[in-house]
């Protein structure tokens, strides 16, 4: 089965093509990236790939379901790492974890459990109490992608993620 299958996928601003009609099938349980120089049209992709952006023609289908119909059904199953860092500053990293299972209606008991499997899983025992201000870039991206581990996803998409 293919998680991602995209035709004939197209982004454009005006007369600028950020994506010229990219043909992509991936499938399931396979690790794929994107390689190409700066303006290439990749962090552009991803946000089409995580429907924060419509295709302006195209077809896209993630995990079996219509991207241009279906967005938030496809939001609720993947996990996203942007290129650019969110983190709240002042947040501990233990905190962090737990504010964003919270998002995602993680109950309390797994909450938890898994706010101390991913501390465990990632490397981040030493720093699990300080804020995120004062984690070096580096452990900021450590955070970033293990909080995505707080919710079941199916798909894990990641932009820049060294």
């Amino acid at each position: 089965m293919s998680c991602i299958v995209a035709k004939s996928l197209y982004k454009t601003y005006g007369s600028v093509k950020a994506v010229d009609g990219i043909d992509l099938t991936v499938k399931s349980g396979q690790v794929f990236g994107f390689l190409g120089p700066n303006g290439a049209g990749k962090s552009t992709t991803i946000k089409l790939l995580t429907t924060l952006i419509p295709p302006s023609s195209g077809k896209l289908n993630i995990l079996g379901i219509d991207a241009i119909k279906n967005p938030l059904e496809i939001r609720n199953k993947i996990g996203v790492v942007l290129q650019q860092p969110s983190y709240e500053p002042t947040l501990s990293v233990e905190k962090s974890l737990e504010k964003y299972g919270m998002m995602w209606n993680v109950n309390h008991k797994k909450r938890s459990d898994r706010v101390e499997e991913l501390i465990t899983d990632f490397g981040l025992q030493e720093f699990r109490k300080k804020r995120n201000e004062d984690l070096s870039l580096g452990q900021r991206r450590r955070v970033q992608v293990a909080r995505e581990f707080m919710h079941d996803m199916e798909l894990l998409i990641l932009d820049e993620p060294t």
